[in-house]
């Protein structure tokens, strides 16, 4: 007995769905006429999707950290000295404003330069002296040192003091800029005069 009323349930429930349906579906005595411009519009659909990156809106990022110490090495040191090769190579035996000489550390006012303080030297004085260029001291004879990176002016004198006579009308100190003749042999003897 109880299947029967189920199934007798079902089949009220299906046909009162059917009414429901068709009222809803005939228009009524209250339904008005529609206007012509004046009906519903319809707006088109479109099927979803998810949202894209450019449907995305950012508020806030997080601030970007830079250490300079891990993000420069010495291989972009040897990199800005590559570049400048052949700018060092044509000024070979000409007087020339030494504006700089650092290494890796190098304690210089308090300073330790590590190679991220020595690219930033050698930037600011290129911002300064855009014909500025750099060398490693071990590829030439006129340095006492090797292990150094040496910022040069790429201007060519007569002489060495006309070298450091520049040095000096730039107000650089005594012992930050002289005057230094690139080579490859000999020494530093007769190819550097300090001011």
């Amino acid at each position: 007995m109880l299947p029967l009323l189920a199934a007798g349930s079902l089949v009220a429930l299906a046909a009162a769905g059917a009414v429901i349906f068709a009222v809803s579906r005939s228009p009524g005595p209250a339904a008005p006429a529609a206007q012509p411009g004046t009906g519903p519009v319809e707006a088109p659909t479109q099927p979803w999707a998810p949202a894209t990156s450019a449907d995305l809106r950012t508020t806030w990022s997080p601030p970007s950290v830079t250490t300079s110490s891990t993000t420069v090495t010495e291989a972009d040191l040897r990199d800005q000295v590559s570049r400048d090769h052949d700018v060092a190579e044509s000024l070979v035996g000409r007087w020339l404003p030494q504006l700089s000489s650092k290494a890796a550390g190098l304690v210089v006012n308090g300073v330790t330069y590590d190679d991220a303080a020595v690219l930033a030297d050698f930037r600011r004085l290129r911002e300064k002296y855009p014909d500025a260029f750099m060398v490693d001291s071990g590829d030439y004879r006129n340095f006492s040192r090797s292990g150094f990176w040496v910022t040069l002016k790429g201007q060519a004198f007569s002489s060495a003091d006309d070298a450091n006579a520049w040095c000096g009308q730039q107000g650089f100190a005594r012992q930050d800029c002289h005057a230094s003749r690139l080579t490859h042999t000999g020494g530093p003897s007769g190819n550097s005069k300090p001011r």
